[in-house]
């Protein structure tokens, strides 16, 4: 932009380091990990959940809603939505323990295990006495790394 005079009243104070790449250059080329892994076919009912949540969506829906909350079972593919005005971990238990109550009296099994991102609606306090008391395993996945939480992510 300075060579070829394209910014009026850009001025440059110092040495100038060209070839070098900016933070956004560097995490504008980051590429993220296809979805395509193989993993072997989950044999049980509720032996894995996938959750995950979108949003915040710009326009409300008619209820006051702004986020949308997927949760699929890794066997059987069963999946159930929810519309959410806030993404508070207790709204989001509400949630869950409606589904976690409904599937399980369907199916006479119990929910074992739950993938889910890191965010801050999982990883609280809330959440962490509601797993220990029902003696689930939440496997939280790696930050920024969505395809490790494949199944939820390619619902949305």
């Amino acid at each position: 932009m300075i060579s070829k005079n394209l910014v009026d009243r850009l001025n440059i104070c110092g040495k100038l380091l060209i070839g070098e790449l900016c933070e956004d250059c560097i995490y504008g080329k980051y590429t993220a990990h296809l979805y395509n892994d193989h993993k072997s076919k989950e044999k049980k009912v509720l032996k894995h959940m996938y959750i995950d949540i979108w949003g915040p969506c710009q326009v409300q829906s008619a209820s006051g809603a702004i986020y949308f909350m997927i949760i699929m079972d890794g066997f059987s593919s069963y999946r159930t939505a929810a519309f959410l005005k806030s993404k508070s971990a207790g709204i989001i238990l509400k949630v869950f323990k409606g589904f976690y109550t409904e599937t399980e009296q369907k199916t006479g099994k119990r929910l074992k295990h739950m993938r889910l991102n890191m965010g801050k609606e999982w990883y609280n306090t809330v959440w962490e006495q509601y797993y220990v008391e029902q003696n689930l395993d939440f496997e939280f996945t790696t930050p920024y790394a969505h395809q490790q939480n494949r199944v939820a992510e390619q619902l949305m």
